[in-house]
């Protein structure tokens, strides 16, 4: 191993040495809060606002720099992102107080699964029998009380090179609610183009994959918030196009990630190539 192959080892075990213990007391202060201030036997989420502190909170412990354009719609909504990562939700949520509709496998992550149950998370079963449509269901019924929720119609995570097709049957929640429909383009930029850390596709596991993230210098999470789609909304497809068509256009004229001469060629050769998503732009 070179000199600077053990300079950067060092400097990230450094890193991890620092962030790893006030990771440790941050996941310990929200479970007090979630098991102080979680849904009781109705069901009813009243507040995001310890969402908004833990995310906020994890965002520095984690060496992540938030950039946000635009401004979210107040009141009842229901907001649509491309994913990226598991990072995903705490990056918006940080910005954006709102609830979130994520797949059933995030129920089994350790510690972070229990804290997205008690946060008011609600999810959907992928591949199984009407999965979307309970989901739905569930979204109209939460927008209806006054509830803002976040969905990622694109059904799975990718590299961020480019935005998958969005399903529309969720959209169909909105057209029910009657609520607003508003857009957030998600990016996290690096001198070469796309962050390769961060995202969280193929087989990755979300602990090896947080222990990457540790060691990191620092991310860089761009959110660019959409014209706020107001009812009544035309069909659920057309909504969806609607939205692929704004959150494309906004990620790729995302805010300019700052060069430093010299530094590209040098993050380059350290990091792993990212991989092409199967699908193709839609």
């Amino acid at each position: 191993m070179s000199g600077r192959s053990w300079r950067e080892h060092l400097v990230r075990a450094g890193r991890r040495s620092v962030r790893l213990p006030l990771l440790g007391l941050h996941i310990l202060a929200g479970i007090l809060v979630a098991a102080a201030l979680g849904p009781g036997q109705r069901r009813r989420y009243v507040s995001t606002r310890p969402l908004v502190w833990w995310s906020r909170s994890l965002c520095r412990i984690m060496g992540i720099r938030l950039r946000a354009s635009g401004t979210s719609c107040d009141g009842s909504a229901l907001f649509v992102a491309n994913h990226i990562s598991w990072l995903d939700i705490f990056c918006i949520a940080a910005v954006c107080p709102t609830h979130f509709l994520a797949k059933q496998d995030v129920t089994g992550w350790p510690l972070f699964g229990w804290l997205c149950r008690r946060a008011g998370t609600a999810f959907i079963r992928r591949g199984g029998d009407n999965g979307a449509g309970e989901a739905t269901e569930h979204l109209v019924w939460r927008l209806r009380q006054g509830e803002r929720v976040l969905v990622f119609p694109e059904g799975t995570s990718t590299t961020g090179e480019t935005v998958r097709h969005f399903h529309p049957r969720l959209f169909q929640a909105a057209i029910l609610a009657r609520c607003p429909v508003q857009a957030i383009a998600l990016r996290y930029p690096h001198p070469t183009g796309v962050n390769p850390v961060v995202p969280f596709v193929g087989d990755d596991e979300l602990l090896p994959h947080l222990w990457r993230l540790l060691g990191e210098p620092g991310v860089v999470a761009e959110l660019r918030f959409g014209k706020v789609h107001l009812p009544p909304h035309p069909a659920r497809d057309a909504l969806a196009r609607q939205t692929h068509c704004e959150i494309s256009t906004l990620a790729a004229a995302s805010l300019e990630y700052p060069r430093r001469p010299g530094r590209a060629a040098d993050h380059a050769s350290r990091r792993k190539p990212l991989r092409n998503p199967s699908a193709s732009r839609a």
